[in-house]
Order: structure tokens, then sequence, then C-alpha cells
């Protein structure tokens, strides 16, 4: 058994234990004693649909080498400065990249939908316990936490480094099984009863980190669990 399989069962057992005391402050000690947390190494993205990604980066702020965009804006959206920045960049540096392709790329990585439904496919292996369930939510969209965007030349090389804030909850499966809802497919909770909702024990957020070399075609993507 390596060390982090290891690590991944004694956080379950305690998260089974703390659940069974109803201690929920021990829940949250126990996600951010788990280090191994700070750093989850996440799957290559699983959507490239561009044309959704813009119409959700179009809707949302972010933060894009230390500029805010404005949302719905076409001058100082987010869409418009990294279409600028994209074309600067390659541009400027004499990159023998395609401007688009790298706009692509980094729109569809800051999709909140897609860091989510990806970290929540690696995190629901880790994050459980036989009487706890993790779920996704929309808290950090909801507080309107922008994405991050760092784009730069290094080595005659154009890298970017993108993070997205998500957010997830713990339920007690006790609720589940009352028939108070349901965790469909997507890691959502669903067919919940209006005069009973099923209540969200433990919330918190997670930054979904890529570190992007465009010219290499390199790729590191990883998860941070806030609690």
């Amino acid at each position: 058994m390596s060390k982090v399989t290891n690590m991944r069962l004694v956080l379950q057992e305690e998260l089974a234990k703390s659940t069974k005391m109803g201690d929920f402050k021990k829940i949250q000690q126990c996600l951010r004693q788990a280090t191994f947390l700070s750093a989850v190494r996440l799957d290559p993205i699983s959507s490239v649909q561009v044309k959704n990604a813009e119409r959700k980066a179009n809707s949302e702020c972010a933060v894009i080498n230390g500029v805010s965009t404005v949302a719905e804006s076409s001058f100082y959206g987010t869409l418009r400065l990294l279409q600028d920045l994209s074309v600067q960049l390659c541009q400027m540096h004499h990159l023998n990249l395609d401007p688009s392709a790298v706009y692509e790329n980094i729109v569809c990585r800051i999709s909140r939908t897609v860091a989510s439904a990806d970290a929540y496919s690696k995190l629901k292996r880790i994050i459980k316990a036989s009487n706890l369930s993790l779920i996704r939510t929309e808290d950090a969209a909801m507080r309107n936490v922008p994405s991050t965007v760092d784009m730069f030349e290094s080595g005659g090389q154009l890298h970017a480094n993108v993070s997205t804030t998500v957010s997830f909850g713990l339920v007690r499966n006790a609720e589940l099984l009352y028939g108070k809802g349901d965790i469909n497919q997507h890691g959502f909770l669903v067919n919940q009863r209006k005069s009973e909702p099923i209540e969200v024990w433990v919330k918190f957020d997670v930054v979904v980190m890529e570190k992007m070399n465009f010219s290499t075609g390199e790729y590191l993507r990883f998860a941070t669990v806030l609690c």
C-alpha cells in the first residue's frame, strides 16, 4: 500500500468517526490536516467546448495579469482581454504559436463548470466515508469568486497559470436514505423535498490550478482543498 493510499484511508476513517459523532468542526479539522489535499493531481481537462466556455467566461469577472475584467463587457471583459493578450504575447516575442489556440485553451480552463466536474471526479473517491458523501455546490459562483490567469513569456516559451475556484459540500448519507434527496451522476443534490431540504453539513472551496507551457505542450493540473 502506497503512502498516499494509506493517508486516504486514514482520512476516510476519521471522517466516518467524526460524522458518527456529529462533529462537523472535527470534519473541517480532518480536511485541513490532510496535507496531501493541498495538491491532488487531476487528469487532463475533460471538455474543450469553446463556445460553452466562452458564454460562461463572458458572464463572470476574472483577474488577468493583474487586471480585473468586467462581466458582460465588450471592451473590458474577460474574452476581449484574453484575445488581445494572446495575440500580443505571440507577436511581441515572435512565438511560433497560434494565438487563437492559446486563447481557446485558456478559456476552457477558466470554465468553473469544467473545473468543478473534473475536480469532483477525483475528489469523490478521496473525500468520502461510509456515512458521508461529497457533492458539488454553486457557492463560489454565487460569491463571484474570479478566476485568475497569468500569461507570460520566459526563455522563448509561452506559459500560463490558470486558477479557478469551485465549491463542494459534504452531506450525511443518513439523510439520503430517508428519501429527502439524491446525488446525481454529476455530483449535485437533486429530488429534494422543498419542505425538508438536505443540509449541506460542511462547505469548502477547491482551487483548480493548471500550469501550462504552450511551446512544449506540457501541462500540470491539480486541485487544492481549502477548508
